[in-house]
């Protein structure tokens, strides 16, 4: 097979119906309809003279065939894209993008000041946009660029998916200042079970990680107040007895009591996630330099 006889574009569908295991989410990232997916994977049938892909309930399954060539179809888009992407083309003193981002309430408080500040005097045309996804769907959002960064502590299972570690820190038990154990040298694990707490999360139920860890040495933390935003809980805590796990640089930037917990968590970790095609393109980098020391600054 000659490649001047092929067209190129196709391998884009490849890649995307590989990558999205569906016609038509394939067709959201190609941005183009599904019919014609379906059209562009018929002649890849047949110039190929093999399923490719299959039909089944779990999606679009690879055939031997596809796996056998993928790896290279990937690489050789990437070496494209980075052909076309040319970092010295973006001027952020006239540039007109605008940059989607999904994170979370507290992640906004801690840098869209900082990089607003930023925005208006270097590049003050440029906007952003910014909405918590469902983790499911961070693959796709990227991909189909519905989503330009995603921040978030984990990371999704993707070769395609770049990121960075941008922000860590460690868990604490926050409480007000006049809260009676304040008084006390350390918190042990009776008190703090015994304490009413305050749990953060944007799901409807499951537990968090520091439930996860309790229930591996069968204990119970007693919950009086599940809620999806950490920046409602500083005047939750500061007016009640309330208690709150949260990290120490959040408990001290909200004038809040901390002690270190009477369990062992990993670390608070927040990753800045783009998709590989816009690994080399100038205006992520340039955004991917200005989260990163928007959190830096927080340190």
């Amino acid at each position: 097979m000659k490649i001047s006889t092929f067209d190129l574009n196709l391998f884009v569908v490849l890649n995307a119906i590989y990558t999205e295991g569906s016609l038509t989410k394939a067709a959201e990232v190609v941005g183009t309809t599904q019919p014609a997916v379906s059209n562009a994977l018929s002649r890849l049938r047949e110039k190929f003279d093999d399923e490719l892909f299959i039909r089944t309930g779990s999606g679009m399954t690879p055939t031997q065939k596809t796996e056998n060539i993928i790896l290279d179809v990937q690489k050789a888009l990437a070496l494209i894209q980075k052909s076309v992407n040319e970092p010295n083309e973006f001027d952020p003193l006239t540039s007109e993008l605008t940059f989607r981002i999904s994170m979370n309430d507290l992640s906004e408080v801690r840098i869209l000041p900082n990089i607003l500040k930023k925005l208006n005097s270097e590049a003050p045309h440029i906007t952003i946009e910014s909405y918590q996804y469902n983790r499911r769907d961070f693959i796709h959002a990227l991909a189909s660029n519905a989503l330009n960064f995603v921040i978030d502590p984990i990371i999704p299972k993707s070769k395609n998916i770049k990121h960075d570690l941008i922000f860590q820190d460690e868990f604490v038990c926050a409480f007000k200042k006049s809260h009676p154990i304040a008084k006390q040298r350390n918190l042990s694990m009776e008190t703090f079970l015994d304490l009413k707490q305050v749990n953060i999360s944007n799901r409807r139920k499951g537990p968090s990680l520091i439930d996860v860890e309790l229930e591996k040495v069968q204990l119970k933390r007693n919950i009086v107040l599940r809620a999806q935003h950490f920046m409602v809980t500083p005047e939750i805590i500061k007016s009640s007895d309330y208690v709150l796990v949260c990290s120490k640089s959040f408990a001290v930037n909200n004038g809040l009591s901390w002690k270190k917990l009477p369990i062992s968590l990993p670390k608070v970790e927040q990753h800045l996630m783009w998709h590989a095609s816009d690994d080399n393109d100038g205006s992520h980098i340039w955004m991917r330099e200005l989260i990163r020391k928007a959190f830096l600054d927080l340190v």
